[in-house]
């Protein structure tokens, strides 16, 4: 190594000399292909190593669905947009179990939360028949099976759970309503259901002078015993009659039921309609003689040997009748 005296005759030689005392380290940089870059090999004091210029540069920032922004210049912004329905994105977290938002996700808690929901309802298999009631009973949900036609919902003789039972006594049910035409008209009545029946008849027309009759269960036998009592203006008269073949709602000549006067009205009641004694037939009505107009007024209390339910009542003339109404009602 030369001095500062020294005179320097051969400089590679001196050179050389010089390089000796340089740190060792200082090797790595020797070399470095072209194009190659500085680079830190390690965390070692002066350790350098020459490696290959790949790092490129951005020169843009491309993006799709649903992150958002980019760009090829100056500041790039990137986002993402939100999920819906029809586009993926970011979403919200909720712990809510009655939303209807269709863009917030559900957590754990929300899903347990409905989970203990779910768990507590009722289930569908509980009820089985359409018009079942559930009621809870001392411990848990309960089925009522659907009653019956007419019954009512009541509470049992415990007081301790609903049930159905038959309808109290009393009030009127329109059963139904018929026009009467010929000379027989039937109507049919549903057995079980009332304990009473009730019938009003009117605007009954004949196209001649007529009596009518009436009969239940179609029975032709000699099986109405019945008092009559019809009045008049001119006067009062009583008939006590015993096995008719039918129970008269009015008789022939002055007390029959004129043609082209509809102004008449009956009222009947069958006693205990579903029982199997004897049935008890109360009448009242009234209509009018188109001859004298003279009104009559007709009473008739009848007991039929029939002891069936009352299934059929059927209304006779001994003409044609071109109209006339019966209006049936059953009574509990």
């Amino acid at each position: 190594m030369p001095t500062s005296t020294d005179l320097v005759t051969d400089l590679p030689a001196d050179f050389e000399v010089f390089g000796q005392a340089v740190d060792t380290d200082f090797v790595d940089l020797l070399g470095g292909a072209n194009g190659y870059i500085l680079s830190k090999a390690s965390a070692t004091d002066l350790d350098f190593a020459w490696i290959p210029n790949d790092q490129g540069d951005i020169t843009a920032v491309n993006v799709t669905s649903p992150i958002t922004g980019g760009g090829s210049a100056g500041a790039v912004t990137i986002g993402v947009s939100a999920a819906s329905t029809s586009a993926s994105g970011v979403v919200q977290l909720s712990d809510s179990t009655s939303t209807t938002s269709s863009v917030l996700a559900s957590t754990p808690t929300a899903t347990k939360s409905a989970y203990d929901l779910a768990n507590a309802a009722i289930a569908k298999s509980t009820v089985t028949t359409a018009g079942d009631i559930i009621y809870r009973n001392a411990t848990v949900p309960v089925r009522l099976g659907i009653g019956t036609a007419g019954q009512v919902l009541t509470v049992n003789s415990g007081a301790t759970a609903p049930e159905w039972a038959a309808a109290a006594s009393g009030g009127m049910t329109l059963i139904s309503t018929t026009t009467l035409s010929g000379t027989s008209t039937s109507i049919t009545v549903a057995t079980n259901t009332y304990k009473d029946l009730v019938a009003y008849i009117y605007g009954v027309n004949p196209n001649a002078t007529a009596a009518l009759t009436l009969r239940i269960n179609g029975i032709t036998t000699g099986v109405y015993q019945e008092t009559m009592t019809f009045g008049q203006e001119n006067g009062v008269v009583a008939h006590n009659v015993n096995n008719y073949s039918a129970m008269n709602l009015s008789v022939n000549g002055a007390q029959a039921v004129q043609t082209g006067v509809t102004t008449n009205v009956w009222a009947l009641t069958f006693r205990d309609a579903n029982s199997t004694v004897r049935k008890l037939i109360a009448t009242n009505g009234n209509y009018v003689n188109s001859a004298n107009n003279n009104v009559t007024t007709i009473q008739t209390d009848v007991v039929s040997s029939a002891t069936s339910a009352i299934t059929n009542i059927t209304v006779i003339s001994t003409q044609t009748l071109t109209a006339g109404t019966v209006q049936l009602y059953g009574v509990k």
